[in-house]
């Protein structure tokens, strides 16, 4: 065989293997009905078991604390006529300052959000809301928007709250992995009641996100590709550009003080994202870099930093 063909082959052979990661990856990365266990929650669990477990058994202890609590149930329909679900937690004596907490990727209200619906519940007695984003939980929707969607529905989370608890109250935006994403998302579009905003493990846009899973599968040099056909597919059936989901613009032009949260070991989102974001807000910001943290587990590697940090950030700002 030619010397020359041999390597048209093998060019062919990795063309192909891409858009078979594409094709296939995206419904399992974008599409509703697909179990939650695809490659992103896989790419994104690569920790230990014993770190598993325990991150697991910290959210499963916070939902049976949870469960003993009152939590209303709210619906709420976007503009895509989508059946939205809200849960809220009202503080034991009355407080103007309520959390709005978004999730993150194939989460769920009760996820990421109940990592933290003690501490501002009991700890700085707040009331507390979380919801099911598209996709999400109970909540309609075929395909999610790595905080496309989410931000839009977010905005329309905060205009419940002032128009059921009034146009004082004091919001506090709070967002893990999406959801930092989502609320980094509405940094440059919220109203005079969100007072500040918590950015924990952030991407910068879907397009950098889903290109460093291709790059850590051994999908380096075609990435771009993988990224350009999954868009392709997602533009036809998802109707909106992942190019939109960069928040750089947003949080270059953010309204209120920011906090940015990230753990030093986490591979599925560089930690390098939040050096970015953190010397792109222009407004009074703050950075929490939790050593020896994965995706998603400042808080519970850095507990007591991590609401220190909380703590002091609010009282400054509310």
């Amino acid at each position: 065989m030619s010397k020359k063909i041999i390597p048209a082959i093998v060019a062919l052979g990795a063309a192909a293997a891409v858009a078979e990661f594409a094709v296939h990856g995206y419904l399992d990365v974008m599409y509703a009905e697909k179990i939650p266990q695809g490659i992103m929650k896989r790419l994104g669990n690569k920790k230990s078991d014993k770190s598993l477990r325990e991150i697991h058994k910290f959210n499963k202890g916070e939902n049976e604390w949870a469960s003993s609590k009152d939590i209303e149930k709210i619906d709420l329909k976007n503009t895509r006529d989508n059946n939205l679900k809200g849960y809220y937690l009202p503080a034991e004596k009355e407080s103007d300052v309520f959390v709005l907490f978004a999730h993150g990727y194939r989460s769920s209200h009760c996820g990421d959000p109940y990592n933290f619906i003690r501490f501002y519940h009991e700890e700085m007695k707040f009331n507390f809301m979380s919801v099911d984003h598209v996709t999400a939980g109970e909540s309609d929707g075929d395909f999610l928007g790595f905080d496309y969607f989410e931000s839009e529905d977010m905005l329309l989370w905060i205009d419940y709250l002032t128009e059921r608890f009034g146009k004082d109250i004091k919001i506090i935006l709070h967002g893990v992995s999406m959801g930092g994403a989502t609320v980094c998302k509405m940094a440059s579009r919220v109203p005079e009641q969100v007072k500040l905003i918590v950015s924990d493990c952030a991407y910068t846009s879907a397009e950098d996100q889903l290109k460093s899973v291709c790059n850590s599968v051994g999908l380096v040099k075609s990435a771009p590709l993988a990224f350009f056909l999954f868009n392709r597919m997602n533009k036809r059936l998802a109707k909106f550009d992942l190019k939109d989901t960069d928040v750089r613009t947003s949080v270059s032009q953010a309204r209120v003080p920011m906090l940015f949260v990230h753990g030093d070991t986490d591979d599925f989102v560089p930690t390098r994202m939040v050096y970015e974001l953190y010397d792109l807000c222009p407004t009074e910001k703050n950075l929490l870099i939790v050593k020896g943290a994965a995706h998603a587990e400042s808080i519970l590697i850095g507990s007591e930093k991590y609401k220190e940090k909380l703590n002091e950030f609010i009282n400054k700002y509310i």
